[in-house]
């Protein structure tokens, strides 16, 4: 297993402290032909039934206007993009994998379609949708940002874009982890698989968490290489992207765009954590319109 590597721009930093450059258009060129051809990755997929996607699924319906023309990017298998049709919206699922998307082009009707395409090349018009929507996408990006100014040019004017995914900058989770350990309960691949390794992280999100929060005003993109070797798959250990939703509150920001809610809880201590502390919350379920 390879060490956890995180980079700002194009600079990678192992945890040792030591920094090497990579390419990162490699590292997109690796990532993509990693989900075009992993059976073993599609299979993790597909235990992502309507169950796993029910939260995504009432977020973006809680946010979207009725009949909203909704783009649900890297929509994995296409079951959300389907479950977002049956809620009465005309719906595009797209995802960089024709393999994840093979059975789900069999769902496509009138008001739903799939199409295989990179966010960070998408291939619709300005102003197109009014809703644009994804889930455990952005800190799977090599470059978050021109993603996120391809969102902002593909949604109307008045429109919202719908973030869900884990916020892998939170202290909690390697806090979790580091319980689970300590009761004997296995860890998190890569970020948290021995009690002094999700002590490490915690203590890291914490910096990051507070340099994030009070020391920058502009957001700052952190990526680290991913993990792509079969034995590594699951708890994001494919991430590119360090994802933090204080990094995406200041992006729309800076880009005109209203924060709608910072953070959407479900369950009571769901709810508590986002109400109260909505950039520490293990999870960002970020609502921001044009």
């Amino acid at each position: 297993m390879t060490q956890t590597q995180l980079t700002s721009s194009e600079t990678t930093v192992k945890q040792s402290g030591t920094v090497t450059r990579f390419d990162s258009l490699k590292i997109r060129q690796r990532m993509r032909e990693f989900y075009e051809t992993s059976e073993t990755y599609k299979s993790l997929l597909d235990a992502h039934d309507e169950t796993y996607l029910q939260h995504y699924v009432e977020l973006v319906i809680r946010y979207a206007p009725p009949h909203s023309k909704v783009l649900d990017l890297g929509c994995g298998n296409g079951i959300s993009a389907k479950l977002l049709n049956q809620a009465d919206f005309d719906v595009v699922g797209t995802d960089i994998s024709p393999l994840f998307l093979k059975e789900a082009q069999n769902w496509e009707n009138p008001r739903l379609r799939y199409e295989v395409c990179d966010v960070l090349e998408l291939p619709f018009d300005n102003d197109a949708f009014d809703v644009i929507c994804s889930n455990e996408l952005v800190e799977h990006l090599p470059d978050v940002e021109t993603a996120l100014t391809e969102m902002i040019r593909v949604v109307r004017k008045g429109g919202r874009i719908v973030i869900s995914g884990p916020n892998l900058c939170s202290p909690l989770i390697p806090l979790l982890d580091w319980i689970r350990l300590i009761s004997g309960k296995p860890g998190r691949p890569v970020w948290g698989e021995t009690k002094r390794q999700a002590f490490q992280q915690f203590t890291r999100n914490c910096r990051l968490y507070l340099q994030k929060r009070f020391f920058t005003k502009s957001p700052n993109f952190i990526y680290r290489e991913p993990d792509l070797q079969t034995d590594a798959i699951g708890g994001d250990a494919d991430s590119a992207y360090y994802a933090s939703p204080i990094d995406l509150a200041q992006f729309f920001r800076k880009n005109g765009f209203t924060i709608v809610k910072k953070a959407v809880g479900f369950g009571i201590k769901g709810r508590i954590i986002a109400n109260t502390f909505p950039y520490l919350s293990p999870y960002i379920t970020m609502v921001v319109e044009k």
